[in-house]
Order: C-alpha cells, then sequence, then structure tokens
C-alpha cells in the first residue's frame, strides 16, 4: 500500500516534471530591440540562443558578460519562449572597449501602430507610446532605459527622422554606463 503512495504521489513529479540544466551565456555589452507580441522591448543581446531575460541579473551597459544560469524548460508560451532563465553566478564582467562601436536600432514608437483619440483615449497612453523622451536639445532617453546623445550635426536628420515616426538604425558607441553616443545613421 505504502509502494502504490509513493507512486501515486512521486510519478508525476518524473514523467511531467520541468527540465532544468546550467549553461554558460556570454552577454554582449548593448541591448537590442525585439519585436514582441504587441510592443516593442529591450532584450538582452547574446550568440547564445533564447536568453533575453536572466531573473537576478543586473545588466550595466557597456560591459560584457559571461554567465552561469539555470535553465528551466517550461511548457511553451504563446510568444514561443520555452525556458526560463536564472542567474546562478557572475563568471566574469568586463568593461567594453571605449573604441567599440555597435549598431542599434531605435524605434520611436514603443506600440505598433500609433494611438489615436477615441472613446477610451488617454493622454498618458499616447505619451507612454513614444519610446524617445526628449532631456535637453541633444539627449534623449530611449525605452526608459538609456540616455542617447546626438552629435549637434545629426540632430537635424533624428529631428526629420522622429517626424516621420519611422525607425532607423545608428552606429553608437559607449559614454557611460547610462549614456551612449549616436555616431551615424546606417
Amino acid at each position: 500500500m505504502k509502494i502504490k503512495c509513493l507512486l501515486f504521489v512521486f510519478l508525476p513529479v518524473f514523467l511531467f516534471g520541468q527540465n532544468i540544466s546550467y549553461k554558460k551565456v556570454t552577454v554582449d555589452p548593448y541591448k537590442i530591440i525585439q519585436n514582441y507580441e504587441h510592443f516593442k522591448r529591450f532584450v538582452l543581446n547574446s550568440s547564445d540562443p533564447f536568453p533575453e531575460f536572466i531573473e537576478g541579473f543586473d545588466f550595466e551597459w557597456g560591459y560584457c558578460y559571461t554567465l552561469k544560469v539555470k535553465q528551466e524548460k517550461i511548457i511553451p508560451l504563446s510568444d514561443g519562449t520555452r525556458y526560463n532563465y536564472y542567474l546562478s553566478k557572475i563568471i566574469s564582467k568586463k568593461k567594453a572597449p571605449d573604441s567599440l562601436a555597435f549598431i542599434m536600432h531605435i524605434d520611436p514608437l514603443r506600440y505598433y501602430h500609433k494611438i489615436v483619440a477615441g472613446d477610451l483615449y488617454n493622454k498618458e497612453d499616447e505619451l507612454d507610446n513614444y519610446s524617445l523622451k526628449k532631456l535637453n536639445d541633444s539627449t534623449y532617453f530611449y525605452m526608459d532605459e538609456i540616455e542617447i546623445e546626438i552629435p549637434s550635426l545629426l540632430q537635424e536628420t533624428l529631428i526629420a527622422k522622429l517626424g516621420k515616426e519611422n525607425g532607423f538604425r545608428g552606429m553608437f558607441t559607449f559614454v557611460n554606463k547610462k549614456r551612449i553616443r549616436l555616431k551615424s545613421f546606417k
């Protein structure tokens, strides 16, 4: 009788339990924009497949990481996610060279469509849809995460691109862990 009870309790765990493994992951010193289900968001940039977000990991712009992560296989979600990741250990954290330049997509709208006034129109929702918030004449706050410094020679072109509300690709360098600088348009 005891054996049957134990099988009844533990067998489902063995048959349907989630697979857990550990792996080493490298993370680039900048994030990329991902077109998610209904909006755009920043995710980690890595040559390793899948780890867009790692629970417990505090990313800093301008640093290259090697991490040990726990990978937990889950039932696939509607967005295609098959794993959850949890930080186990930071193996290395190295400042990226000051000369490193990277290409990043800038999209002025967080959601796929501009919010239009209607019955449920809310001015705050419209403002939240803009991913670039102007801090001063030469600096914008992007995706509520990183400041982008715009040199005076590029400001007119940027304003024209933002006026059309089209995304663009730019070449960037690091200023510090809270700011990047636009070097050119791609």
